[in-house]
């Protein structure tokens, strides 16, 4: 997704720009030159295309909700490298990364914080990092590529715990049908 975003970026300027992730690629130390040579392919530039359009949605979303709840925090579930947060922040909102801790310590290597800025470093299915998350003043949490590594009922037990502990909050989040999951997503998991 990354990637993805990166050349998106490059390749439809007109319909997409993302200023974090051009920085972020150029000061990764990644060898890009396989993915490179695919970029041209059907298949990389539909992914592309999803991976910008996916982001495009959640970032609408996020700031559909900070028209009602500008101090809201903005939780993006299993970060990666994404700076989602950052492309939304309004200047009143908090923005809360969480993941793995290996995650994190890359991010905190290669991302700068600001000052309303948290990283969490937890396992998603721990819901201990819900504590940690302020959402007085509203909460909309947003998993990009993320829910296909959970289980229906991890899914389903994740939900209740967030609407159970932030009630008024929103989720956002994308998925694939059965086909897509069983067919498509199996493999390109796998690699």
């Amino acid at each position: 997704p990354l990637y993805g975003r990166k050349m998106c970026s490059e390749k439809f300027s007109e319909l997409y720009k993302d200023i974090f992730v051009e920085k972020l690629c150029a000061r990764l130390d990644y060898d890009f030159s396989e993915l490179e040579k695919k970029k041209n392919s059907f298949l990389y530039e539909f992914g592309a295309l999803e991976a910008a359009m996916r982001q495009l949605d959640i970032i609408w979303e996020i700031k559909e909700y900070l028209k009602d709840h500008p101090k809201a925090s903005l939780v993006n579930l299993g970060c990666g490298l994404d700076e989602t947060g950052k492309t939304c922040d309004n200047g009143l909102c908090n923005i809360v990364n969480i993941d793995f801790s290996d995650v994190i310590s890359i991010r905190k290597q290669l991302i700068s914080e600001h000052e309303r800025e948290k990283n969490i470093a937890c396992d998603l299915k721990d819901y201990s990092w819900i504590n940690e998350i302020d959402g007085s003043n509203g909460v909309i949490f947003f998993a990009a590529g993320v829910f296909h590594y959970f289980s229906g009922q991890q899914i389903r037990d994740m939900v209740v715990a967030l609407a159970d502990k932030f009630p008024g909050g929103r989720l956002v989040f994308d998925a694939v049908g059965k086909f897509g999951r069983d067919k498509l997503m199996k493999s390109t998991l796998k690699s």
